[in-house]
C-alpha cells in the first residue's frame, strides 16, 4: 500500500528561506575553495582541447569517437613529448640565456637611463618599486634566489599533473558530466543550462583554436625581428612572446620587457629598436591579426577583456589572470543565452556560434 506524500511547497516561507540559505553556502563554499574550482576549469579547457582536435581528426579518419578521443589526447601529448625532446635542450638554455642576462641587461639599461634626468627618476622609481638597493641589486638578487623556487615549482608540476589526470576523466566521460551537472536544475530550466554549456564547449574549442594560432604567429615575428636585430637569447624571448599571447593584452606588454632589457647588453640604439618593434608587432597583432582570427573564433571585445583580467586578477590572483579569458568566453555565452536571448527576447550573436 503506497503511502500519500504531501508536496514540499516551494512557495512557502520556509522553501524559499532554506533556498536562501543554500545559495549563500554554495557561494561561500566556492570562494573557499576557489583555486580548486579554477584548476577545475583549467581541466575543461584541456578536455575541450583534447575534443577539438578528436573532432578534426574524425573528419579525415574513419574511426569512432572513443578512438579519436584516444588519438586526440595521444596528438596533444605527443607534440609536447616531440617539442620537449627535438628542442628541450636549445629551449632551456634560451631561457636560461635570458635568465642570466638579465642582471647584465638591467645595469646597462639603468646606465643609459641615469644620462637625464627624467631617465634618472624612472630608475629611482623601478628601484623602490621592486625594493632594491642603490646598484639594482634588486634584479640580481631575484635572479640568485632562483634555487628557492625549487618547492613551488615541484608544487607546480604536481598540480599540472593532477589536472592532467582530471581533463582525462573529463574527456573520457564527457556525456555523464555533462548530465549529471544539468539534473542539478528544475525542469524547464535544465533545457535552457544543457544549450548555454553546448554553447559554450564550441565557443571555448574555437578560441583555443585562435588563440594557438596567434601564439605561433607572434612567436615566429618576435623571433625573426629578435635575431635581425641581434638580441641575444632571441629563442627564449620569442617563446616567451608566444605564450604570453594566452593572456591577451597584458600577456604582451609584460614580454616586451625582457626583450627590451636584453637589447640594451647590445646597445641602446637596439634596445630602440627593439621597442619599436615590440610596438609594431603588438599593434599588427591587435588591429589586423587578432580580429581576422576572432571572426572564425569566439570574438570577445578587447576592453572588456582587459576588464576581466583586471578583475579575476584582484579576485583570484595569477590563476585568476591565466584562466581570466577563457572564464570570460563561457560567462558571455550564458548571458547572452540565457538573459539576452532567453530573458530579454531579443536576437544577438553567441560567441563562437
Amino acid at each position: 500500500m503506497s503511502e500519500d506524500r504531501t508536496p514540499f511547497p516551494s512557495n512557502s516561507f520556509t522553501a524559499r528561506l532554506l533556498l536562501t540559505v543554500l545559495v549563500v553556502a554554495l557561494a561561500l563554499f566556492l570562494w573557499a575553495v576557489r583555486d580548486a574550482v579554477l584548476l577545475g576549469f583549467a581541466a575543461v579547457l584541456l578536455a575541450v582541447a583534447v575534443h577539438g582536435v578528436a573532432d578534426a581528426l574524425r573528419k579525415v579518419l574513419p574511426v569512432s569517437k572513443g578512438v579519436s578521443l584516444g588519438l586526440g589526447a595521444i596528438t596533444i601529448l605527443a607534440f609536447l613529448l616531440a617539442v620537449l625532446t627535438l628542442f628541450g635542450a636549445q629551449l632551456a638554455s634560451a631561457f636560461s640565456g635570458v635568465v642570466d642576462r638579465l642582471p647584465e641587461a638591467w645595469a646597462s639599461a639603468k646606465d643609459t637611463l641615469e644620462s637625464n634626468p627624467v631617465g634618472a627618476a624612472l630608475v629611482t622609481e623601478i628601484e623602490r618599486f621592486t625594493n632594491g638597493e642603490a646598484d639594482g641589486g634588486s634584479v640580481r638578487n631575484m635572479i640568485g634566489s632562483a634555487g628557492g623556487w625549487a618547492f613551488p615549482f615541484a608544487s607546480g608540476v604536481t598540480t599540472a599533473l593532477l589536472v592532467v589526470f582530471a581533463a582525462a576523466f573529463i574527456t573520457t566521460s564527457a556525456g555523464s558530466y555533462f548530465k549529471g551537472f544539468v539534473l542539478l536544475f528544475p525542469k524547464g530550466v535544465d533545457e535552457e543550462i544543457g544549450d548555454a554549456l553546448s554553447a559554450s564547449g564550441r565557443a571555448l574549442r574555437k578560441w583555443l583554436l585562435g588563440i594557438t594560432v596567434d601564439m605561433v604567429l607572434i612567436a615566429l615575428m618576435i623571433g625573426v625581428t629578435l635575431w635581425l636585430l641581434g638580441v641575444p637569447a632571441f629563442i627564449g624571448l620569442a617563446l616567451i612572446a608566444g605564450i604570453s599571447q594566452f593572456v591577451p593584452t597584458v600577456g604582451p606588454l609584460v614580454s616586451a620587457v625582457p626583450g627590451i632589457l636584453l637589447a640594451f647588453t647590445v646597445g641602446p640604439m637596439t634596445a630602440l629598436w627593439t621597442g619599436l618593434a615590440y610596438l609594431i608587432i603588438s599593434q599588427l597583432e591587435a588591429n589586423l591579426i587578432y580580429p581576422v582570427i576572432q571572426k572564425q573564433a569566439a570574438s570577445i571585445p578587447p576592453a572588456l577583456t582587459l576588464i576581466a583580467i583586471l578583475a579575476f586578477g584582484m579576485l583570484l590572483g595569477p590563476l585568476g589572470v591565466l584562466l581570466a579569458t577563457p572564464i570570460l568566453v563561457v560567462v558571455t555565452v550564458f548571458v547572452t543565452k540565457l538573459y539576452v536571448q532567453g530573458t530579454l527576447g531579443k536576437e544577438t550573436d553567441v560567441p563562437g556560434a
